[in-house]
């Protein structure tokens, strides 16, 4: 598959692009507080990479959520936005993306958030919404580890998944890509086991020039 010239690269975003994940943390245990709920100090930590809806429905059936889904969501999204300005981009993640767009490939991310906090994200990464291509939960019926979200982007980029590599920092992430066909380069701080997969630092060799 990396014999391939490569053409383009999907992104994760949280925990890829940006370090976002203790936000995301944080927005989960400030959000639980305002529904009168105390969410252990470990929760977040075997959810990272899965959709809002799947942790909604662990909240609902663990924690005694008793809100929907859509009212859970935009409490969740207020409080994630109450403290956008924690979230930093990685520099190493954000100077391969440069890279690449010097070199002329094409690049897209593929988030299992939802859209309002992809759209946020976008913006604490200096990106104009709109002008990036993004795959959010929004956008599919079934989010990652599916790989419904790669296979949609493939579909938009209209490229064959040899072409394509993606990034990723989480073990649905990983799933999801792999199932898909694509060729998964991981961040430094993925914790997972060895398997089919690539160390990000691998990536740059790929980039044409």
């Amino acid at each position: 598959m990396m014999d391939q010239p490569l053409r383009a690269i999907l992104w994760d975003m949280d925990g890829t692009l940006l370090d976002s994940e203790p936000v995301h943390r944080l927005s989960f245990v400030d959000a639980a507080r305002a529904c009168g709920l105390t969410l252990p100090a470990d929760f977040h930590e075997g959810l990272i990479g899965k959709s809002e809806d799947a942790i909604h429905a662990i909240l609902a059936a663990e924690h005694g959520l008793t809100l929907s889904l859509a009212h859970w969501s935009e409490l969740r999204f207020a409080a994630y936005l109450a403290r956008i300005e924690e979230v930093h981009p990685f520099r190493i993640a954000t100077d391969l993306w440069a890279r690449a767009q010097a070199a002329g490939l094409s690049q897209a991310i593929v988030s299992n958030s939802p859209e309002g906090i992809v759209r946020a994200n976008l913006t604490r990464l200096g990106l104009a919404p709109g002008a990036v291509r993004t795959v959010s939960r929004h956008d599919v019926r079934r989010g990652k580890p599916d790989p419904e979200p790669y296979l949609l982007a493939l579909a938009r980029l209209g490229l064959p998944p040899e072409t394509v590599a993606v990034v990723e920092d989480s073990a649905a992430g990983l799933a999801a890509a792999r199932a898909a066909g694509l060729c998964v380069y991981m961040m430094p701080w993925f914790e997972g086991p060895a398997g089919d997969w690539q160390p990000f630092a691998a990536l740059s060799s790929r980039l044409p020039g």
